[in-house]
């Protein structure tokens, strides 16, 4: 099942579709357990996992490579990795911003050949509390940075939104510290933000409500900073803790969302007003269209 909400005052839509989540045929290691997700290079999700490891997904052959170099070479130094975001400021670069929630920090790693953590960028004034704190990451480019974006951090905490500006410019060492921008609430009464992503002019927020997901879709305007809630729905993707979002054309989206408990990621296609459909993936095996409720 699917809802769009356009704002408070609009008529509610249901877009119904029975059996309409097309899962793709990803095989995770034993140990891999998905907790966040980016579009990553050459048609690939890079996908952290709540154990230290990152995954990278190969979407044209579905193949899984795990990088291990964070446990392997950092356990001493950062203890246990708790990964549960991960952005890109371009997906072909050779740097990952990794985030823990252990630890309130965002690691600056080199997945390509040196696997190697070149900064640890800490954030100031964000909540968490014992296990529950960074839930979600992404990047969101801006010409009003200096360093031409900010990192949107979400609290499992509070469902407090963190926007900061890294110094990725700067000459820093091995530890800096980001600039706290602002604090935004996508969602009131709800703590579960697991998924942040951005595309195209567009930051989509996730709450992940067990065996489905509230997701919302805000312009960013020239500032950087959100703008007025475009639209929403419901999807039914169970535990979703990560998503990753890619225009496909001028009026359609690829939206994937990786399943903690499921081990797997779902996909659909997204466009405004319409909302989310079957995934061409699974376009062979999709049920009889869907009908537009009115209530």
């Amino acid at each position: 099942m699917a809802s769009r909400m356009l704002s408070a005052t609009a008529l509610v839509a249901f877009l119904r579709c029975a059996g309409a989540t097309c899962k793709l045929p990803i095989h995770f290691p034993a140990r891999g357990e998905p907790s966040g997700a980016t579009i990553g290079p050459q048609n690939s999700l890079v996908i952290p996992s709540d154990t230290g490891t990152l995954l990278f997904v190969n979407l044209d052959d579905y193949s899984v490579r795990e990088d291990t170099a964070l446990n392997d070479k950092y356990r001493d130094a950062y203890g246990w990795f708790d990964l549960e975001g991960i952005a890109m400021t371009n997906p072909e670069s050779t740097f990952l911003y990794v985030g823990m929630e252990n630890k309130a920090a965002i690691l600056e790693f080199e997945w390509h050949s040196s696997h190697r953590i070149f900064r640890k960028f800490g954030l100031p004034a964000f909540e968490r509390m014992g296990d529950r704190g960074m839930e979600s990451l992404t990047w969101v480019p801006t010409q009003a940075s200096h360093h031409q974006g900010y990192f949107y951090v979400g609290s499992e905490m509070t469902g407090h939104v963190f926007i900061y500006e890294l110094p990725l410019l700067d000459e820093t060492g091995p530890e800096a510290s980001g600039r706290l921008i602002s604090i935004w609430t996508p969602l009131r009464g709800n703590n579960r933000v697991s998924g942040l992503t951005y595309s195209a002019g567009f930051i989509f927020a996730n709450y992940n409500d067990g065996s489905a997901n509230h997701v919302m879709i805000f312009p960013v305007l020239a500032d950087g900073l959100p703008g007025e809630l475009q639209e929403q729905y419901e999807v039914d993707v169970t535990d979703a803790e990560g998503m990753a979002v890619r225009k496909t054309d001028s009026m359609t989206w690829e939206v994937f969302f990786t399943s903690d408990k499921g081990q797997a990621v779902f996909v659909y296609t997204f466009r405004f007003e319409t909302g989310f459909e079957w995934h061409h993936h699974c376009r062979g095996k999709a049920p009889q269209p869907a009908r537009l409720l009115m209530v």
